[in-house]
């Protein structure tokens, strides 16, 4: 009897780790995830201004953990899709500031600082000016990406 109670003792504290470490990688693989999501949206963003010859501004609110995408559809400018980090994946964006940011993308593939038409019609007057590191976080895990101000992009 001692060694049956011996034996499920070992086999619960060995489940607990288990547990543990499949929570841990669950968490790293969430920000990863969360991390390239944030560069297709970017990626998109730059895509879509070439394709349109127009701006497009790449939009980031950090307060509700979301990216959006603002852009001219047949004379008016609509909102694209929004990636709601913390619903959808579980993930919070955080920023050293806090707050939010936006990229726009010209037509020739790079960051607009004006925001060409998009910056005129919502009164976006500049666009950011020095590199942002954007972090994804759950838990105790985070990775980010750099954001430079014409544009690019380092993961």
């Amino acid at each position: 009897m001692i060694e049956l109670v011996i034996v499920i003792v070992i086999g619960s504290i060995l489940t607990g780790v288990a547990l543990s470490s499949f929570q841990n990688a669950q968490s790293r693989f969430a920000v990863q995830s969360a991390k390239r999501v944030y560069m297709t949206w970017h990626a998109r963003a730059r895509s879509m201004a070439i394709e349109r010859g127009e701006t497009v501004a790449l939009v980031v609110y950090t307060t509700g953990d979301s990216v959006a995408m603002l852009h001219r559809e047949g004379g008016v400018v609509q909102w694209s899709n929004i990636q709601k980090f913390d619903d959808e994946l579980n993930v919070e964006l955080r920023t050293q500031g806090g707050g939010g940011f936006y990229t726009c993308m010209s037509p020739r593939g790079f960051a607009d600082l004006s925001c060409g038409t998009l910056g005129l019609l919502y009164g976006l007057s500049s666009t950011i000016t020095d590199t942002v590191r954007l972090q994804f976080w759950q838990n105790a895990d985070s990775a980010s990406v750099l954001i430079l101000p014409m544009g690019q992009v380092i993961g």
